[in-house]
């Protein structure tokens, strides 16, 4: 059997986590609507930090902006983890910036090309989308009651599986580098790569990660657009603020904080 069309199983990802802070709990579903909505049921319940929900399939997977995640059965992750941070809800978005490092991280070990950061919460390769993030917050006030990452990677799905809509613009990892990958084995990977990087951001901030971060983006100094609903925003990226705000330059060479909104990287014009 080859070992990318493995289930899913709890044990086997457990053996491969060398800490117990994450996955102590792992529900590995076979199917359900979104890991995401299944995970923040858990949270409400009062399930600890560090409890984590795979899914074989989702029939609602969620994307950002609420978009759907192409969730195909048995060829790709799909999960979420419970998170109760003690730092205040004006730090919640370092959560989206820490997951992104630890993908990256995580991933560059298995592949060939670096990958990239996509402000905000995307993972490129050879710039096609290779994993997502969506974080939920439930606060009160200033306080975090609960964080739901949810994390989709693109993992032994083939081209001709994807939907046309996406198929020029997304990849995997068995398209990257031709071979079929132990989901078990790179879950607990990640979980590793989430579980190191969270403890940073909770000992010592963002500014414990910052460098790192952007290290993986590709975009500073280059002109891109920015478009949130119908506002269409253009300018040059010039990183992210101690808020994870994306910093851009415009036109007209006044400095913008984005708070949220779809990056396309723009190709120069010739000068003459």
């Amino acid at each position: 059997m080859p070992p990318g069309s493995e289930h899913l199983s709890a044990e086997r990802i457990q053996a491969g986590v060398a800490s117990r802070q994450f996955g102590r709990t792992i529900y590995c579903l076979d199917r359900v609507d979104s890991t995401n909505i299944f995970a923040r049921r858990r949270a409400e319940q009062g399930a600890n930090e560090g409890e984590l929900v795979f899914a074989e399939e989702q029939t609602q997977g969620k994307g950002r902006l609420g978009r759907t995640w192409f969730s195909p059965p048995h060829l790709n992750l799909y999960f979420s983890l419970i998170l109760r941070p003690e730092f205040g809800a004006a730090q919640a978005s370092h959560i989206t910036l820490m997951a992104a490092v630890a993908l990256a991280e995580t991933l560059e070990c298995v592949l060939s090309d670096p990958p990239e950061i996509k402000w905000p919460n995307d993972i490129l390769v050879r710039g096609h989308k290779l994993a997502g993030i969506l974080t939920e917050s439930s606060c009160e006030g200033t306080r975090i009651r609960f964080v739901i990452l949810g994390i989709g990677v693109n993992v032994n799905v083939p081209s001709e599986l994807m939907p046309v809509a996406i198929r020029e613009s997304a990849t995997s990892l068995f398209q990257v580098t031709g071979r079929e990958f132990d989901r078990n084995h790179l879950a607990a990977l990640l979980i590793q790569g989430l579980e190191r990087c969270y403890k940073e951001l909770a000992g010592a901030g963002f500014a414990a990660l910052a460098a790192r971060w952007e290290r993986y983006f590709q975009l500073k100094g280059r002109p891109i657009q920015v478009q949130m609903l119908d506002q269409i925003t253009h300018g040059t990226a010039m990183g992210i603020d101690a808020d994870g705000a994306l910093i851009i330059r415009d036109q007209e060479g006044v400095t913008r904080r984005v708070l949220a909104g779809d990056v396309i990287p723009l190709t120069l014009s010739p000068c003459c």
